[in-house]
């Protein structure tokens, strides 16, 4: 490699860990349009594996037609691509060193519209030393820092559920106790105050557990706990957030008291069910105007009985999921799965018809954490 060629080379260098550090959907190109980059975010984003075939080393024109950018890119962007690199690959070109363009990816069964961004990377006595393309969401400012807000770990969870499948899961559902009364009770503002911090301290709570965020409704909500690693670790994971759940509540209780609010320690009090779905149904459901996972299973409905039942800040768990449990996941949540003793949860439901129909024999324990 000549003097120049390593200069160039480390020009490109310079601009790839640039990219990479801004963990960008991004690849790079050297001067002659061969493929020398592709950042880890667009290899995700194009489904890859450590086997896949990406083209390094390839020109643009041979390496566009490989499957896996086929897949992604449709044939209109990559004849775009193709033609927008050529055109700055000429020596003699005169054109803006900065483009931008919309391009469809096909993700997740679906085009999306994404900006690219195109960059053609220069020494300062103009040689050309390659060019790079940068994929970017097509959102307002303020649209990506609402986004920005949320979890990313837990967003990366739900990214890797985009196919639905089956797989083994704990189940959380979670309600206020007597919410009805207390909505009436207070003046609707400071009600709505209430669930939003209820809400933030619940999302957070998961996430912190490793968990994803199901559906919310008024103050419900619910999560789901993958056995990623064992079904012990999602077990204590969903079985951590349960217990904790009471004590984050009186806390913001207090707060509310603190400020004013008309409500008092009656007012901690959470219903929560815990169970296990050794098999269950869950991705991704995107529209229009959300972004969710979801799970289907008799064990979901299940669960969603047991916190029905659930009555007075009671934290009900079934016996399927406390025995997932191994010795150190059952210490550490202070738990001797061999002193519980459980009951159908049939037996708590006298006034709850379908609890009693879908879920009368699940054997249930009340973990209520003790005052």
């Amino acid at each position: 490699m000549s003097d120049s060629d390593a200069d160039l080379a480390d020009l490109r260098q310079t601009v790839i860990d640039a990219l990479a550090a801004g963990r960008t959907a991004s690849q790079v190109y050297d001067h002659e349009g061969r493929l020398r980059w592709v950042s880890d975010q667009m290899l995700e984003l194009a489904g890859a594996d450590p086997e896949s075939e990406v083209g390094h080393g390839m020109h643009v024109d041979e390496g566009l037609e490989l499957p896996i950018w086929q897949a992604m890119l449709g044939e209109e962007t990559r004849a775009e691509l193709r033609r927008d690199l050529g055109r700055r690959l000429d020596p003699a070109t005169d054109l803006p060193p900065v483009w931008v363009s919309t391009v469809e990816l096909h993700l997740a069964h679906r085009e999306r519209p994404v900006g690219m961004l195109g960059l053609a990377v220069r020494t300062r006595d103009g040689t050309l030393a390659g060019t790079a393309t940068v994929y970017a969401p097509l959102l307002p400012a303020r649209v990506l820092a609402l986004v920005s807000e949320g979890d990313e770990a837990m967003f990366t969870r739900m990214a890797d559920l985009t196919e639905p499948g089956r797989r083994p899961t704990a189940v959380l559902f979670a309600d206020i106790d007597s919410s009805g009364p207390l909505a009436r009770r207070l003046p609707t503002p400071a009600y709505f105050d209430l669930v939003r911090r209820f809400t933030t301290m619940f999302d957070d709570l998961v996430a912190r557990h490793g968990g994803i965020v199901g559906k919310h409704a008024g103050d419900g909500a619910s999560a789901f706990f993958l056995a990623e690693d064992t079904d012990s670790a999602a077990a204590r994971a969903a079985l951590a957030v349960a217990l904790a759940l009471p004590g984050e509540l009186c806390s913001i209780v207090a707060d509310l008291a603190a400020d004013g609010v008309g409500v008092s320690d009656d007012d901690c009090r959470i219903n929560v069910g815990v169970h296990w779905g050794a098999d269950l149904y869950i991705g991704q459901i995107v529209t229009g105007g959300r972004l969710e996972v979801t799970a289907l299973g008799d064990e979901v409905t299940e669960c969603a009985r047991m916190e029905h039942v659930a009555s007075g800040g009671q934290t009900l768990a079934s016996k399927t999921l406390v025995e997932r449990l191994v010795d150190d996941d059952a210490t550490a949540l202070g738990l001797d799965p061999l002193r519980l003793t459980y009951r159908p949860l049939g037996d708590l439901a006298v006034d709850d018809p379908k609890a009693r129909r879908d879920a009368g024999t699940l054997a249930v324990v009340d973990l209520t954490p003790a005052d």
